[in-house]
C-alpha cells in the first residue's frame, strides 16, 4: 500500500524533534465528514521538518477529550482550526484542556475565524500563535522557534503572537499555494471513519478563488493549482488504494479551467464504477464544446453544483457574482440534455434584499425546476462571516456581531427562520413578510440528507446508481491541446 510506504519513508527521515497534536473540531451538525483536509496538507511539512504528528478529529472520535489529554502528555504544541460557528465550542475546550496540562503546551490557531479575528484568540488567552491563511510553509518555522527556543524571524508573514502582552507579527495573510508534490497525510487517519454510505470522498485540485463574491469567506483571491502529475497520483490513491467510488471536487471554481477538467475526466473514465461531481459558475454552459460535455458525462459526471444564491439581477450585482440569471437557465438546459443533476444552492435574507428580490429568486427556482427535473434545490439563510464585505454591510444596517469566541460559537447557523434571531440587518416588517412567503413556498424545509433518508431524493453518487448513459455521438474527445477551445469566461 502506498500509504504504508509513505509512512516508512517519513519515519526514516524523521529527526524526532518533538510531537504536535492537530485538533479538528465538530459543529454537532455533521452528516458526512470530509477528511480533515487542512491537516492532511499541513502534516507532511511538519513531518519533513522532523516532528511527530497526531491528528484528533472530534467529528469521528466520541471520546476526543480523553484522546486529546492522552496525546498532549508527550506533545509540546497543539494546532487548532475552526470556522465562525458552533465548532468553536470544542475548539475552545481543546485550548482549555491544553492550558490545564501540567506542562507548557504552545497553542496555535488557524482557519477562517482565527484569520479574520485573530485578536479574539489572544483576548481569551486561548492561543499563543495565530496563522493567517495557509500555513504549510510558516508552521514548521514557528515550531522550530518554539521547540529550539529560537527567536521568531522578523520577516515571517501571516503569523501573530503575544510579546510582553502585545500582539505582534504580520497581519498580511499568506497566499494560496498548492503546486507542491507532497501526498496528503492519509496515513495519519483511519480512512474508514470517513467512508459514507455512498462511498464518497471529497478532493481539492486547486486552492483559492479569483472571484470576490461579497459574502464569501474564501479569503484567497489568487488561485494555485496542483500539477497534473500530482493530482493524477492523488486521485489514483483515492480510487485504487482507498477504494472510493465517488469523488466530489470541492474546488470553488473546479470547472473554470477546461484543460484540467477534461484531463480529470480522461483519468477517471477507465474506472467504470467511479462517478464524480464538481462546483461550477453559471457560465458553465459556455465553457465547453458539446463533445466535451458528452465526454464528461461518459467519464462519470453525475452532478454539477452551483452557488446560484439569487434570482434577482440586482442582488447578483450587489454580491459581485459576475454571473447573470440567464446563465443559470442555460446551464440547466445543458445539464438536462446530458441527464446530469444540477445541484443549485440559494441564499436568503441577505443585507439590502427586498421582498421583490426574493420573489425573483423563487421564480428562478421554479424555472430551473421546469427546465431540469434532475435539479436539487438547496436553501441557506444568510450568515454574516467576518472579514467579508457583506458582513460589513450587515453591520452598517444594524447587525451587532459577536465580540468573542464564546459568543461566536453560540449563534444560530440553520436554514430555518424559526431558529434564527439574529437577522437584524432587515427591517422587521420586511423580514416578517419575507418569512411568511418563505414558509408558504417551502413549508418545513428539508436538507438534501433529510430528503435522501426519507426517500424523497435519489443521490446520483449512490454506488447502485447506473453510471452508463447513451452518448449521442461516439466522436472522440478533442486533443488535449484543444481542451480550452470552449472557454469564454467573463
Amino acid at each position: 500500500m502506498i500509504n504504508a510506504n509513505n509512512q516508512k519513508m517519513r519515519n526514516n527521515s524523521s529527526k524526532n524533534k518533538g510531537k504536535i497534536v492537530l485538533f479538528f473540531p465538530h459543529s454537532g451538525l455533521e452528516i458526512h465528514n470530509w477528511v480533515p483536509f487542512p491537516y492532511l496538507y499541513l502534516a507532511p511539512f511538519l513531518e519533513k521538518a522532523g516532528y511527530t504528528v497526531s491528528i484528533i478529529d472530534s467529528r469521528v472520535e466520541k471520546d476526543w477529550q480523553k484522546l486529546l489529554m492522552n496525546d498532549l502528555k508527550d506533545a509540546f504544541a497543539l494546532g487548532i482550526t475552526s470556522m465562525s460557528g458552533p465548532d468553536l465550542i470544542p475548539a475552545i475546550e481543546a485550548s482549555q484542556i491544553a492550558r490545564g496540562m501540567n506542562k507548557k503546551i504552545s497553542i496555535m490557531w488557524g482557519g477562517h475565524h482565527a484569520s479574520a479575528l485573530p485578536d479574539e484568540v489572544f483576548n481569551d488567552n486561548l492561543g499563543d500563535f495565530v496563522f493567517l491563511g495557509p500555513a504549510e510553509f510558516t508552521f514548521p518555522k514557528i515550531l522550530d522557534c518554539v521547540y529550539l527556543k529560537k527567536e521568531i524571524p522578523e520577516n515571517i508573514q501571516g503569523v501573530l503572537w503575544l510579546e510582553k502582552g502585545k500582539v505582534v507579527g504580520s497581519r498580511r495573510p499568506n497566499l494560496a499555494v498548492f503546486n507542491y508534490d507532497d501526498i496528503p497525510a492519509y496515513h495519519l487517519i483511519d480512512i474508514e471513519k470517513y467512508r459514507s454510505e455512498n462511498n464518497v470522498v471529497s478532493y481539492f485540485k486547486s486552492r483559492g478563488c479569483p472571484f470576490k463574491c461579497t459574502f464569501c469567506a474564501t479569503g484567497n483571491f489568487n488561485v494555485s493549482h496542483k500539477l497534473p502529475e500530482q493530482y493524477h497520483k492523488e486521485i489514483k490513491i483515492l480510487i485504487e488504494d482507498q477504494k472510493f467510488t465517488s469523488i466530489v471536487f470541492r474546488d470553488p471554481v473546479f470547472f473554470l479551467k477546461a484543460s484540467t477538467v477534461m484531463d480529470c475526466a480522461e483519468l477517471i473514465e477507465p474506472y467504470k464504477n467511479v462517478k464524480w461531481k464538481g462546483q461550477a459558475r453559471g457560465t458553465f454552459h459556455r465553457q465547453y464544446t458539446p463533445e466535451q460535455f458528452r465526454y464528461m458525462r461518459k467519464s462519470g459526471l453525475t452532478s454539477v453544483m452551483f452557488g446560484v444564491e439569487s434570482g434577482s439581477p440586482r442582488m447578483l450585482e450587489i454580491m459581485d457574482k459576475r454571473v447573470k440569471r440567464e446563465d443559470y437557465i442555460k446551464s440547466a438546459e445543458v445539464l438536462n440534455d446530458l441527464g446530469v443533476e444540477m445541484y443549485a444552492s440559494f441564499m436568503f435574507a441577505m443585507p439590502r434584499e427586498t421582498v421583490a428580490d426574493f420573489r425573483d429568486t423563487i421564480s428562478l427556482m421554479h424555472e430551473l425546476k421546469k427546465i431540469n427535473p434532475n435539479i436539487l434545490l438547496q436553501n441557506c439563510i444568510f450568515l454574516p462571516l467576518p472579514d467579508t464585505n457583506m458582513f460589513k454591510d450587515a453591520i452598517e444596517l444594524g447587525y451587532q456581531p459577536p465580540t468573542n469566541l464564546k459568543s461566536w460559537s453560540e449563534r444560530g447557523i440553520t436554514s430555518r427562520f424559526e431558529e434564527r434571531d439574529d437577522i437584524t440587518w432587515m427591517k422587521k416588517d420586511v423580514l416578517k413578510e419575507y418569512i411568511k412567503i418563505y414558509n408558504g413556498e417551502f413549508g418545513e424545509y428539508k436538507h438534501a440528507y433529510q430528503k435522501e433518508a426519507e426517500g424523497e431524493y435519489v443521490n446520483p453518487m449512490n454506488e447502485k446508481a447506473d453510471k452508463s448513459i447513451i452518448i449521442q455521438s461516439d466522436k472522440p474527445a478533442l486533443d488535449k491541446d484543444e481542451w480550452d477551445i470552449g472557454i469564454k469566461v467573463s
